[in-house]
């Protein structure tokens, strides 16, 4: 027997929860939160331009700091791009989830 009416699309599940940070190694109650209840997609594209801002500052620490530190520096950068990477990769599958859900 076919359905006369068609299950409506399937919809991501998957949001933030709430995490606080910026508590100074414990020497204060945390300043920040990430809010619950944010889109999955939504955080990764926040997070992803966190990320973009933090590389490009490191980028530009890398160039002004002397040798000792800037070996540190360069593994800071290539730690930044690898989280960059996985999370375009994710919001890719993410953006493409839901291009498959819409058709």
């Amino acid at each position: 027997m076919k359905k006369l009416v068609p299950d409506p699309p399937q919809t991501s599940s998957l949001y933030t929860t709430h995490i606080t940070f910026g508590s100074s190694n414990g020497s204060h109650p945390p300043l920040f939160a990430v809010c619950a209840g944010a889109e999955f997609r939504d955080a990764l594209t926040h997070l992803s331009a966190s990320l973009t801002s933090a590389a490009e500052t490191n980028l530009q620490l890398s160039e002004l700091v002397d040798q000792q530190f800037s070996d540190l520096a360069w593994a800071t950068q290539q730690s930044l791009e690898m989280s960059q990477a996985l999370v375009m990769s994710m919001l890719n599958t993410v953006i493409e989830q839901g291009r498959r859900q819409s058709a």
